[in-house]
């Protein structure tokens, strides 16, 4: 979900605090630590501005232009098959009830 907000709502770059309010739901420390992994993964890189206060926006790379296109057409089959999503239902080791 990260990877699809950035690319198809803020076209590749966005600030934290933006990329948090595009993504109900999620917690700052969720957040944060999935940026950190794709950040280490080389799928974003993080750019920190010198305003005062400094503002650190997250810009897709290469890699991650390259990277999204594939989970662009599983979200899209996801959006236009919400039916078989539905029949899949919860595993036995999954935490959801």
């Amino acid at each position: 979900m990260v990877l699809h907000t950035l690319h198809a709502r803020h076209g590749g770059a966005c600030r934290t605090g933006a990329l948090q309010r595009s993504l109900p739901g999620i917690s700052k420390k969720m957040l944060t630590q999935t940026l950190r992994d794709m950040e280490k993964m080389g799928l974003i890189s993080r750019h920190v501005q010198s305003n005062i206060p400094p503002a650190v926006e997250y810009r897709l790379t290469g890699l991650g232009v390259r990277f999204v296109e594939p989970v662009e057409l599983l979200y899209a089959w996801g959006r236009d098959n919400p039916d078989a999503l539905d029949q899949l239902g919860t595993r036995s080791t999954s935490r959801r009830s």
